[in-house]
């Protein structure tokens, strides 16, 4: 059982810092004359402190080229990105150009053919019977709703305002009496 106490600590301190000031030697040799090329003298502090050094100055040139260059708009988390609206507003636009685009290329297609003489007479409608207009009226009629939303939220307008002149009328006359009471 190993005992704790202030003098074992202080010993296991001092053993410690002798190792890690302890020197060392490193030699380069040439290999084809076995001659010494380099001789360093380390220990292994010096060797902790070199490579601690090393690790904190390349994470602060990674830092500062992700921070101080265009690097930094392909990071996710960057905070200078587009907004959602903006992206849909942007959406929307692409789309309507798309469909202006579609709309010029038939029409200068359509000039191209009536420049060229080959403009084709089919018909898009046929001729319809009087019987068969009234029946597509019928059918038009039972899928509209006539009451507009205008006319609707106008009768709802009209709902609330009449039932505010009746409670303001009720209160007229709570009023009164209570005067008349008094």
């Amino acid at each position: 059982m190993i005992k704790i106490s202030v003098g074992n600590i202080y010993g296991i301190f001092r053993r410690f810092f002798k190792k890690i000031n302890s020197p060392y030697r490193l030699s380069i040799t040439n290999e084809e004359t076995l001659s010494e090329a380099m001789v360093l003298h380390l220990t292994k502090k010096s060797v902790y402190i070199v490579f601690s050094s090393l690790v904190v100055i390349i994470f602060l040139l990674l830092t500062a080229l992700l921070l101080f260059t265009p690097l930094k708009f392909y990071l996710p988390s960057n905070g200078n990105t587009v907004s959602r609206a903006k992206l849909i507003q942007l959406e929307k636009l692409a789309d309507s150009l798309t469909k202006i685009n579609t709309v010029r290329e038939q029409y200068i297609f359509n000039l191209i053919q009536i420049a060229n003489g080959t403009v084709s007479n089919d018909l898009d409608s046929t001729a319809l019977t009087e019987k068969q207009i009234e029946i597509a009226k019928l059918q038009n009629l039972s899928k509209i709703d006539h009451a507009s939303k205008y006319d609707y939220l106008k009768s709802i307008k009209k709902d609330s305002m009449e039932s505010k002149d009746a409670m303001g009328k009720d209160s007229l006359q709570k009023n009164k009496t209570f005067k008349e009471k008094n």
